[in-house]
């Protein structure tokens, strides 16, 4: 016996997943197919749809490089064993939704997942998701697809002429946030509570979350926020991350030299132009498509909005993993000499003298060793000064750092690679190849239950699905800067802020 639902657009059937507790509907759509016409447009109604409408299959991923595709690449043995058996297609504007509750009336906390894929690929069922398992936590889960790449992110003079009022280049936000508003007026029917929404992301998915945190669209769809590696912050001394999003001016002219190197004419062609090879010829192009400050859906970029209070007022989880920080380490502009090292103590100006100082260097090593120390470490950094200016606005903001020993076949610690935590905290180790032992998911059984806690109540703190009282994790403020160390045990990351992340956080704030 199937279960049935009602939602705005018609009666859906899920059934009974492999937890006979958790009932699933997939596929379940939450706007109108954004093909033909509708390509590079807002995301529109779904029609009403008569009679029952089964929500037993995934809806096809977004338009991709065949996730899985090359058996010897690193990722497709971590995350997508099956990629190349999923159907993808344009079409792709749908959520997958898990629930424990037996009746609408439960108002279970709801978590909103975003899948991260550097706005080119990913989608919200790869393997290191258990969904049905994150549900048992009495906690409905709702798994959203959104368009990708030139689909979701393409700019262009021809599209903001077309609709001047609309949201421009940023068609897989607005696909975010059409699910996120469908689900706060939906989810009842699951046995969700509209008002204790947490959006969640990692990676891209971590840059979606803080685009709809910051976007004037989604005012009162969202009761908390999860941003996993990583957040958004630039340093005055260094300028802007990898992690902003560009102008809409930038944009416009990536998409125009797209067209040129596609050799599409105009708007209508590209439109007439089959997914498949619209998507091959962006590949050849090797144009980078993300979101965009249009100013209309993204009025700045989220560090500028961070800085200047024009974010909602959430509680937020965020952290890095320590594995990945070198790997998304900025190496542009960082001095290797003690006369480079001069110089860059220029930019601060009448503070040159204190920050030389401070630093202490004497040698050209020394200077190799302080810009690869966690001072100038982006992600470490970074996470400090979002920390500070969030407790600077009265904001509540839990930091934290995985660096557990992570299994590999073929060495004994492979590090906490980008993406390893995620096995840890939607509870899904059982689902990996890798030799992970019952110390890993002791862990796995913390990690899950802080990030469960955190989605009920705004707050981590708690105790695990045991029962037994999880190690204390204290919100971060300017008096006590605390950072929850996620290793092979759980405990306070010390030291805390160094010194010298101190001085560059209080320069780019602007207090010295």
């Amino acid at each position: 016996m199937q279960k049935q639902v009602r939602v705005e657009e018609g009666i859906l059937e899920g059934y009974f997943g492999y937890d006979p507790r958790i009932t699933v509907f997939k596929g379940v759509p939450y706007a109108a197919a954004p093909v033909g016409e509708l390509r590079w447009r807002s995301p529109q109604p779904m029609k009403h749809w008569d009679g029952v409408r089964p929500a037993l299959k995934y809806g096809p991923i977004s338009m991709q490089w065949t996730p899985g595709a090359d058996p010897n690449d690193f990722w497709s043995r971590e995350l997508h064993p099956s990629g190349p058996e999923y159907d993808m297609s344009e079409d792709c504007l749908y959520v997958n939704i898990f629930t424990p509750a037996k009746s609408e009336d439960e108002r279970l906390p709801v978590l909103f997942y975003i899948h991260g894929g550097g706005y080119q690929g990913g989608y919200p069922y790869e393997v290191e998701f258990d969904w049905e398992h994150v549900a048992r936590r009495g906690i409905v889960v709702v798994a959203v697809t959104y368009r990708l790449g030139v689909f979701g992110f393409m700019a262009h003079p021809e599209l903001s002429a077309e609709s001047p009022d609309a949201p421009k280049g940023n068609y897989g936000i607005e696909d975010q946030i059409a699910a996120l508003s469908w689900t706060k007026r939906n989810i009842k029917a699951f046995g969700g509570d509209p008002d204790k929404i947490t959006i969640a992301g990692q990676s891209a998915g971590a840059g979606s979350v803080q685009c709809i945190l910051t976007s004037p669209k989604s005012e009162g769809l969202v009761a908390g926020a999860i941003i996993q590696s990583a957040v958004s912050a630039d340093f005055a001394d260094m300028g802007p991350s990898f992690l902003r999003a560009g102008s809409l001016e930038r944009a416009e002219r990536a998409g125009v030299d797209f067209f040129e190197k596609a050799g599409i004419k105009s708007l209508s062609e590209a439109r007439a132009i089959p997914a498949d090879e619209l998507f091959r010829k962006s590949c050849e192009a090797h144009t980078f498509f993300a979101p965009v400050v249009d100013g209309i859906l993204l009025m700045r970029d989220a560090f500028d909005a961070y800085v200047h209070d024009e974010h909602h007022r959430v509680p937020v989880l965020t952290g890095y993993n320590r594995g990945e920080t070198r790997a998304f380490m900025r190496r542009d502009g960082l001095p290797r000499t003690l006369t480079q090292f001069d110089e860059f103590a220029a930019r601060y100006g009448e503070h040159a003298d204190e920050f030389r100082a401070l630093c202490g260097v004497k040698s050209d090593s020394d200077v190799e060793a302080l810009f690869a120390s966690d001072a100038f470490t982006g992600m470490i950094a970074g996470a400090y000064l979002f920390g500070t200016v969030q407790a600077r606005e009265g904001r509540t903001t839990y930091l934290y750092e995985f660096d557990p020993d992570i299994p590999d076949d073929k060495s004994p610690n492979v590090g906490s690679f980008h993406g390893a935590e995620l096995w840890f905290a939607y509870d899904s180790l059982a689902r990996s190849w890798r030799p992970f032992r019952g110390q890993h998911y002791d862990l796995a059984r913390k990690v899950a239950s802080y990030w469960a806690n955190f989605v009920k109540t705004g707050d981590p703190n708690g105790t695990d699905n045991f029962g037994d009282a999880l190690p204390e994790w204290r919100p971060f403020t300017e008096s006590d800067t605390f950072m929850l160390e996620i290793g092979n045990e759980i405990g306070e990351r010390t030291p805390g802020i160094d010194k010298v992340t101190k001085f560059r956080i209080v320069h780019t704030l602007g207090t010295l």
